[in-house]
């Protein structure tokens, strides 16, 4: 009998670790804020090679407003998706810096969504 829980346990493990997303939120999202950017990244694949791309908040010429929240939502929910960080800025800053990384051998589908007020 424990060996059969064992085994459900397990196999359920598996079936979340392959259907992972890579999504991010950072900072608090707060009643008053509103959408400051929202930017669709995508980057198809390529044999062994791994993509990148740095989005920049705000674009030139543009006045930032202060940053309170960051939402990116992969739409690869296979696992296969890509892995997004930080660079400059942020949650508190008027601007921010956010690089997008694929898996080696796969391209990448994001929503950037940037918040504040």
């Amino acid at each position: 009998m424990k060996s059969l829980v064992f085994a459900a346990i397990l196999v359920s493990f598996g079936a979340v670790v392959i259907c992972q997303s890579h999504n991010y939120f950072w900072g608090y999202k707060g009643p008053y804020d509103v959408l400051l950017n929202r930017t669709f990244a995508i980057k198809s694949s390529s044999l062994l090679q791994v993509k990148t791309l740095d989005l920049v908040y705000p674009l030139k010429g543009q006045l930032g407003r202060n940053i309170s929240a960051i939402n990116i939502t992969d739409q690869y929910i296979n696992g296969k998706g890509g892995y997004a960080s930080l660079l400059a800025g942020g949650i508190g800053y008027n601007h921010t810096t956010i690089h997008l990384k694929s898996q080696r051998g796969n391209g990448f589908s994001f929503i950037v969504e940037i918040y504040g007020r």
